[in-house]
């Protein structure tokens, strides 16, 4: 998490810059934080007696930030190919039905069957 100053609450007493262990935070008349500096430690919320900064998620601090196409169209293809996938194993489940009554290798729960051939309760005597 990052945090921001709400300037109306703000008084500008500068309590905030003398605790914070990155100098993150800079007054003119309000404080004011640097996002790229913050490392969210929370100090200066601790020491603002007028609740003016304020825990934001990082997503809102810089949601005007571009993201580069590449990430992007990366992204959208691996979903396809997901999506494309879950419908593959999902349909081909449903066409192949029940396993009832197949014949072959240790088909079923019936005795002997199980292919465990050291097992001593499923030896004939």
């Amino acid at each position: 998490m990052k945090y921001q100053v709400n300037e109306s609450l703000c008084v500008g007493c500068g309590l905030c810059v003398d605790v914070c262990p990155v100098k993150a935070i800079t007054i003119s008349d309000i404080a004011k934080i640097d996002v790229d500096l913050c490392t969210g430690c929370g100090t200066c919320v601790n020491v603002c007696r007028k609740g003016a900064i304020v825990e934001v998620p990082v997503e809102t601090v810089k949601e005007n930030l571009p993201v580069p196409v590449a990430i992007t169209s990366g992204i959208a293809n691996a979903i396809g190919s997901i999506g494309s996938t879950i419908k593959r194993y999902t349909n081909s489940s449903a066409q192949t039905g029940s396993r009832q009554g197949s014949t072959g290798r240790g088909g079923g729960r019936g005795r002997g069957g199980g292919g465990c051939r050291n097992n001593k309760k499923n030896k004939r005597r």
